[in-house]
């Protein structure tokens, strides 16, 4: 096991010399450190942002700005769905909705968003607006993959709600749900830090991507850029634990990925 580990690591530290070594040719070969500057001078930067106080108050603000947006479009989803499910009417109102949401270019809702509501809470929004078709169709599914044979078994017993929910449902749908948060939570996180840099809302990471694009900042750019991407990775990985956690407890031993 140990020696796996240290393989693996060792691999890894490998890989990311490599490219960082690829990164400094590239950038000496080119020669214009406006376009393209030297890792460490980006990581020199990346040190001084890490210093100061407004670095991580701009974190924080975006963090959970899109994090609002990722729980409100889960929850829209999952009750959208589970209203679409049970209701022909509901579903005939709102199903042609969220098609509209999925197929509108996520730049053109945020630029209708700025006519309509303060600018702080665009980000927010385009978070949920590309959460909640993602999750509409995948628990829609899970709900229409629940055997017969289970439904009649509930029938014949007389299950309530809470016995249908906790013996039917949640096995079936849990899986579903499982990869439509891991799918969401990339858009979510993307269609956040994009609105942030159209808006350039107080207090955000895209305030100051936008603001080393127009004053030429590249190094500053360069260490956004890192640190978004980290971000990304950090909070993919920690809700990936954590939906692993809720598939097992729901009885369901392995989660399938679902692309919707």
């Amino acid at each position: 096991m140990e020696n796996k580990f240290a393989k693996k690591l060792l691999r890894g530290i490998l890989c990311f010399a490599f490219w960082l070594l690829a990164w400094q040719i590239f950038s000496a070969v080119l020669g214009r450190v406006t376009v393209l500057p030297t890792p460490f001078a980006v990581l020199k930067k990346l040190l001084e942002l890490l210093s100061t106080s407004r670095f991580y108050l701009d974190c924080l603000f975006s963090l959970g700005r899109i994090f609002s947006g990722l729980i409100g479009g889960i929850l829209a989803g999952v009750l959208l769905a589970a209203f679409c499910a049970a209701f022909g009417l509901f579903d005939a109102v709102f199903s042609p909705a969220v098609s509209v949401i999925k197929a509108t270019p996520i730049a053109s809702i945020i630029i209708l968003m700025l006519f309509v509501m303060e600018k702080s809470f665009v980000p927010m929004v385009a978070s949920m607006l590309m959460v909640v078709p993602i999750v509409f169709g995948n628990v829609r599914r899970g709900i229409a993959s629940v055997p017969t044979e289970q439904k009649e078994v509930a029938d014949v017993f007389g299950f309530g709600f809470g016995k249908r929910m906790k013996y039917c449902i949640l096995p079936s749908v849990l899986p579903y749900f499982s990869a439509a948060c891991r799918s969401a939570l990339g858009l979510a996180w993307k269609a956040g830090i994009a609105a942030e840099v159209i808006c350039t809302p107080k207090y955000s990471i895209g305030l100051n991507l936008n603001n080393a694009k127009v004053y030429l900042e590249s190094e500053e750019l360069y260490a956004w850029t890192i640190v978004v991407v980290v971000m990304s990775v950090l909070i993919e990985k920690g809700i990936i634990f954590l939906l692993d956690k809720l598939v097992k407890k729901g009885g369901v031993a392995n989660v399938k990925t679902l692309e919707d």
